[in-house]
């Protein structure tokens, strides 16, 4: 039977970086808004140096709650605690465990320091959590009546590794009685405007609960509960509010909505950056298989890289300026006739902090999307944004809108023309 009694959650989050203000603790809102979703009742959240005195910290927290969740000190170096306070707090050995060694060498090439080695230190009876995005595994057990599990700190590395692997784990182990949820990605729709959106549209589909996360290059909205045909009807009303560009269905990135789409078309794509500066071209390649889909690209930050690698031309820049429509055109353009790819991206603007003007401020970006027909001529299109005045964001923005419109240019050419309906544009 489900568990009736309600189940109370201590999270632990390890490192000097958190405490003393370095960094943030996301951690703490992303679990513990994950665990209630789930049912369970997060008493306490704590912070910590990587210290000794994590060691009786973990002890008291597992004699008090029926689930603790540590982050954070699963490295290498002699203050990653973790592996010992669990064993030390349980009573139990650490134990050596050679084939989680050997495949982290295999993956990683570690070398075979001692430091290195305490990776695949596992506590006696704890269950090993696969780390596709680092060389620290997460760990879970039990330790009398309470589940403990240890996951690593770098958030993406942590965020997949509980929604992948953990997750289950806990709904198998504690026997909750889950909702059923649907995933959604959400790109470029500012934080308020998607909370107005849902609040508006839950008051249509009052059945429907929903909770968001925040990631580097999308909001992840969850819908829980209530008939999957009324999570469809909420999505539907999200897409009709923002365009179905923006709102999609499932677990997302825009680089894995594009690639796949060129895959489908048989198509190869080259982008030429700017303001972005390669980013376009990382995030696509961070993708295994990519070269199916993506011919390469080019960097032009300065004009005269603009002018020799892509042929934009020199009155062009002096009349238009690189950051303007006829500047991007011309860099999309001539990306594909200086490649062999069919589709091509263009992104130049101004990131900021200095170099806007009163017609260009910071955060001026145009975006070009040009494909080379099957007659050998070339359809573009280009578009105007305002992404803010933070450079990072600017950046961030830029590369995802970059992605989209690509993707959009293959799979539906025609719903180019919503684009003027994005909120940045």
């Amino acid at each position: 039977m489900p568990n009736t009694v309600t189940l109370t959650a201590a999270i632990l989050s390890l490192g000097t970086e958190i405490t003393s203000g370095v960094i943030q603790d996301t951690h703490g809102r992303f679990l513990a808004s994950e665990l209630s979703a789930m049912g369970v009742q997060v008493k306490r959240i704590w912070l910590m140096q990587d210290e000794p005195e994590v060691i009786p910290a973990v002890r008291t927290l597992i004699q008090k709650h029926g689930l603790v969740l540590i982050t954070g000190g699963l490295g290498p170096t002699s203050d990653d605690l973790t592996r010992e306070a669990i064993s030390e707090a349980a009573g139990i050995s650490l134990v050596f465990d050679n084939a989680l060694w050997e495949e982290l060498k295999n993956r990683y090439g570690l070398s075979k320091a001692e430091a290195n080695r305490k990776q695949a230190m596992v506590p006696e009876g704890f269950q090993v959590l696969p780390n596709a995005n680092g060389t620290a595994p997460g760990i879970w057990g039990k330790v009398d009546s309470c589940l403990i599990a240890a996951l690593p700190g770098p958030p993406r590395e942590l965020e997949p590794l509980f929604q992948h692997l953990l997750r289950p784990v806990l709904v198998e182990q504690l026997q909750l009685n889950t909702q059923a949820e649907t995933e959604v990605s959400c790109f470029l729709i500012p934080e308020a405007m998607l909370e107005d959106a849902c609040l508006k549209t839950g008051r249509n589909v009052p059945e429907v609960q929903w909770r968001t996360r925040f990631q580097a290059h999308r909001i992840s909205l969850y819908l829980v509960g209530s008939t999957s045909q009324q999570r469809e009807e909420f999505i539907d009303k999200l897409q009709h509010e923002f365009g179905e560009a923006l709102v999609r269905r499932g677990d997302n990135e825009a680089a894995a909505l594009l690639l796949e789409t060129l895959k489908q078309a048989e198509v190869q794509l080259a982008s030429v950056e700017s303001c972005t500066g390669g980013m376009i071209g990382a995030l696509i390649t961070n993708i295994p298989g990519s070269s199916e889909g993506y011919w390469g690209g080019f960097i032009t930050y300065d004009n005269k890289a603009k002018q020799s690698a892509v042929g934009v031309g020199h009155s062009t820049l002096e009349t238009s300026g690189a950051v303007s429509e006829p500047a991007v055109l011309e860099m999309a353009e001539g990306t594909l006739e200086k490649s062999t790819a069919d589709v091509s991206v263009a992104v130049s603007g101004i990131a900021g902090p200095s170099g806007g003007t009163m017609e260009k401020p910071v955060g001026t970006v145009w975006i070009a999307v040009s494909r080379r027909t099957k007659q050998r001529t070339i359809h573009s299109r280009a578009f105007h944004f305002t992404f803010g005045s933070r450079r990072d964001i600017v950046r961030r923005r830029a590369a995802v809108a970059a992605l989209l419109l690509a993707e959009i240019m293959v799979r539906k050419p025609e719903s180019l023309d919503m684009v003027q309906y994005w909120h940045y544009s």
